[in-house]
């Protein structure tokens, strides 16, 4: 009897695909962490480490299971931004932790918190990450991804500081004596004209009333003397007279009547302010002398600086104008240079463009001022001129330096270490020198304290204004940083 054919649909045909693999899923713990998240700065000796422990509270028991699943991170300013930007940064962790607390005495566990130590000062609203695998309840459940941010800490500017040492990326600013890649300077030699040199000198100074650093009656003062019969004939050299009268709102303006009115140790003004080759051919900028004649004091200035900046030039005579005697000293040349860079920097911040000429005398300061930005060991993160407690600390204050040809001391440390290694080198004996009436006023301005009486050109000095200098705070660094075109560790 024929078989009737079957009306039953054909079996589809397998997948192409293959089916997924069966996963058990963790449970989730519901302990979560709490918003009241503490940081405690952490110092040695009363000086700051550059860290922060940081304790958030948890609602339950955990454990610590994978400590490389903690993340943290905050805004700083990115000084390579043309408008000071903000920039992402990665802050590590080390010691992560859990406590177990008793508060009540009573022998049980009331709360259990996690704690680890940052690798610089926690800013305030930071971005911490427990991701998920970090931590475990008690009853082994994994604690799903959190993200809490600090309540407390440092503002964008000092957190910005936290997160240095500053790195050159440009080269051309600063001096093959330090860096490889930097270049041969721009020669300066020749002096501008004198019309082209009050042209710049005014409008510097207009920047300076448009600031509120001077007033108007100071500006007509200082271009009124700028241009006087009198301080031609001490200073007949126009771009010297523009740097002498440029220091008019600056800490050290006292400087001027030094030079020109007897405000100094030898009660008289000046003999003359001037370009020519100074007695000792060593010397980095020019040198003060006492005329044996009638103990009256002159300044030279090495010709080949004629047509610098004079807000540069400004710097190099305050640190000249603090030399009012035939004494000589490391520790005088300690404070001399010190004053210079601060000037340097509080110039900066009406006009920064002449820190990025490429001149000699200007990348000679660059060098100076990098060195002062990266370092401040008492006021940390504020600059100073003391071993600093920096990110990348063991690369000294010119990340990437060449060795020093001088000497085989290796990196520089601090600015106190650059500035003394070179004057030891040049000779300078290390011990103090007698001070004077500029220097008192010089410090007064910098610490806000009165000098003591007598005193000298000293190591106290140097950590006096390390201690607090309240000319160059955390904004002006990093103008400084900008100009400079320095990148953050």
């Amino acid at each position: 009897m024929p078989q009737r054919e079957s009306t039953a649909p054909a079996p589809a045909p397998a997948p192409a695909m293959e089916t997924l693999e069966n996963r058990q899923m963790l449970a989730v713990s519901p302990v979560v962490a709490g918003s009241k998240i503490k940081g405690v700065n952490l110092s040695s000796n009363g000086i700051s480490t550059n860290q922060t422990l940081v304790t958030i509270p948890f609602s339950g028991d955990v454990t610590l299971i994978d400590a490389s699943k903690l993340r943290m991170f905050a805004y700083a300013i990115n000084p390579l931004s043309a408008k000071l930007g903000q920039i992402k940064k990665t802050i590590n962790i080390s010691g992560a932790q859990v406590l177990a607390l008793d508060v009540n005495g009573d022998g049980v566990v009331d709360s259990q918190l996690l704690q680890f130590t940052t690798d610089r000062l926690a800013r305030k609203g930071a971005t911490i990450v427990i991701n998920e695998g970090a931590l475990q309840d008690k009853n082994g459940d994994t604690l799903a991804t959190q993200t809490v941010h600090t309540i407390k800490g440092q503002n964008r500017e000092r957190f910005t500081l936290a997160c240095r040492a500053f790195i050159p990326t440009d080269f051309t600013r600063f001096t093959p004596d330090i860096f490889t890649s930097s270049p041969t300077p721009t020669d300066a030699s020749t002096a501008p004209a004198d019309a082209t040199v009050t042209a710049a000198f005014t409008a510097f100074m207009d920047k300076k009333v448009a600031a509120g650093v001077i007033t108007q009656a100071q500006e007509t003062a200082a271009i009124d003397r700028y241009n006087s019969a009198a301080m031609i004939g001490t200073v007949p050299d126009a771009n010297l007279r523009a740097a002498i009268m440029s220091l008019t709102g600056t800490f050290a303006e006292a400087a001027i009547g030094s030079f020109l009115d007897g405000t100094n140790q030898t009660g008289k003004s000046y003999t003359i302010i001037t370009f020519a080759d100074p007695p000792d051919s060593t010397v980095p900028f020019g040198q003060t002398s006492v005329r044996t004649s009638d103990g009256r004091l002159r300044t030279v200035v090495k010709p080949k600086f004629k047509g610098e900046p004079f807000q540069v030039i400004s710097a190099f005579l305050a640190h000249e104008a603090l030399h009012q005697d035939t004494t000589f000293t490391l520790q005088e040349e300690e404070v001399a240079p010190m004053v210079e860079g601060l000037v340097a920097m509080q110039q900066a911040q009406i006009d920064s463009s002449f820190l990025k000429t490429g001149t000699a005398l200007v990348n000679f300061e660059n060098d100076n001022l990098l060195a002062m930005l990266n370092s401040g060991r008492t006021i940390w993160p504020y600059p100073g001129v003391l071993q600093a407690p920096m990110l990348n600390s063991a690369g000294g204050v010119f990340q990437g330096q060449k060795v020093p040809a001088f000497d085989n001391g290796g990196v520089y440390p601090s600015w106190l270490d650059y500035d003394k290694r070179a004057y030891i080198a040049r000779g300078s004996v290390d011990t103090s020198s007698p001070g004077n009436n500029l220097l008192n006023t010089y410090y007064h301005n910098l610490t806000g304290k009165t000098a003591s009486a007598n005193m000298k050109f000293s190591n106290q000095v140097i950590n006096d204004v390390d201690a607090f200098q309240g000319v160059i705070g955390t904004h002006q660094a990093i103008v400084i940083a900008q100009a400079l075109r320095l990148a953050l560790s």
